[in-house]
């Protein structure tokens, strides 16, 4: 579940408004984005220890499974789009949200059961349960990154970085 804040929280990140404010970090370019998730695709094969033909097989599947929750992300977005701490809602607009929010996390557990058989085929059952752990770490990287750039582009004056 922490992986998948995670990964939300940098796909937020990389669809901020271009309009940043002062001090802010800009989104990452198409390019960056590209690189983000070479090294991610590097990050992943090495902590998994993956044979050449492991990795074969694996990234196909993955890439796939990889697209798939990018859709899922975007629809979340679009469904939290306009939903703002501001913005008056109703009881029943409330409700409505919450119930297209459940719907939107089983559609994310029917991808991820879907896979996980296709995985485990690919890699084996263990390196598949190492998966999760090398993108939760992976995503904690780039999160601490990007939060250490953002404290050298505000000069130090705001609180160290967290360490975990």
């Amino acid at each position: 579940m922490l992986h998948r804040i995670l990964s939300f929280a940098v796909l937020l990140l990389a669809c901020m408004p271009t309009s940043a404010q002062e001090g802010e970090m800009p989104p990452p370019t198409p390019e960056r984005l590209k690189e983000i998730k070479a090294q991610k695709s590097a990050f992943i094969t090495t902590r998994l220890g993956l044979t050449p033909e492991e990795a074969q097989q694996f990234w196909p599947i993955y890439n796939e499974y990889d697209d798939k929750q990018d859709v899922l992300r975007k629809e979340m977005r679009e469904l939290l789009k306009g939903t703002r701490e501001d913005q008056a809602m109703t009881e029943a607009e409330a409700s409505q949200l919450l119930e297209k929010g459940l719907q939107h996390r089983q559609k994310e557990i029917d991808l991820e059961k879907s896979y996980l058989e296709r995985f485990k085929k690919s890699i084996g059952a263990v390196k598949t349960v190492k998966l999760r752990k090398a993108e939760h770490d992976f995503n904690r990287e780039v999160l601490r990154k990007f939060r250490d750039r953002m404290e050298d582009r505000r000069g130090g004056d705001g609180p160290p970085p967290r360490r975990h």
